[in-house]
């Protein structure tokens, strides 16, 4: 299969999250012997995830509410094997349903998530997708800065700095589409994971750890330099799962024993 290249790691442990998700795709793609139908559900601007999950191959298909994000996505990733479209094809089934980063901002999540897979995921197949430890340090680090304003301070003082020395304000990069009004609205631990997928009728098969730290306050200062991005994903294999801040998982239907 030919994905484009992965990014280097970032304090999210985005290229970590890519690479679990392409090994899993390529597992199930051996098994059933045939390329595989994608449905990414909350795909956004397919920037972070859905691009590499696109190989020409596999029929992908992204879905998402927020239009900006859609109209980006299909002009730079769309083609004959990867479409964009605001809701699932009504009688289309498919072999993976991608939840990236999705769960944690649904009112519902196991009712959207068993609507999905009745519907929608054959019954051979498979979920994967992430969701950031509720109480892990990333949410707790979110928490304490959205009190007390440390990021938006932060940046004020470097824009104070960069005037006071000259340098003025650095150039601006063309903003992505992003949905910003959809925040979090559910903390996630272990267990409240199992419960989603039970009520879909699925089971946790597969839990791996993406990283210990990483928000907007840390990203542009302990995480900064890259040995320290590596480090974090690196040490996040080695801590007890409650220590990680963020989780990629499995989900298969569960089965009779």
């Amino acid at each position: 299969m030919i994905y484009p290249e992965i990014p280097p790691e970032d304090a999210y442990a985005t290229a970590k999250k890519i690479r679990f998700m392409q090994d899993r795709l390529g597992h199930l793609r051996e098994t059933l012997g045939r390329p595989l139908r994608i449905l990414d559900f909350g795909c956004g601007n397919a920037v972070q995830m859905g691009q590499y999950l696109i190989n020409g191959t596999d029929l992908y298909v992204g879905v998402d509410m927020h239009e900006p994000s859609l109209a980006y996505a299909r002009t730079r990733f769309g083609g004959m094997a990867a479409r964009f479209v605001d809701r699932a094809p009504e009688e289309m089934r498919f072999d993976v349903l991608i939840v990236s980063e999705v769960l944690e901002h649904l009112d519902d999540p196991g009712t959207v998530l068993a609507a999905l897979v009745s519907k929608h995921l054959e019954s051979n197949g498979v979920v994967l997708g992430s969701v950031p430890n509720g109480y892990g340090l990333t949410e707790i680090e979110k928490y304490i800065d959205q009190k007390l304003g440390l990021y938006r301070g932060l940046r004020a003082c470097v824009r104070q700095v960069r005037k006071c020395t000259g340098r003025g304000e650095p150039k601006k990069t063309a903003e992505l589409p992003y949905n910003h009004e959809s925040g979090h609205v559910q903390l996630f631990t272990r267990n409240k994971l199992r419960t989603v997928a039970a009520t879909a009728g699925l089971e946790l098969a597969e839990l791996r750890k993406g990283t210990v730290m990483g928000a907007d306050l840390s990203g542009v200062t302990l995480l900064r330099p890259r040995f320290m991005i590596r480090f974090n994903t690196w040490i996040a294999d080695y801590v007890p799962y409650w220590a990680a801040a963020s989780w990629f998982f499995r989900l298969e239907r569960v089965r009779v024993r």
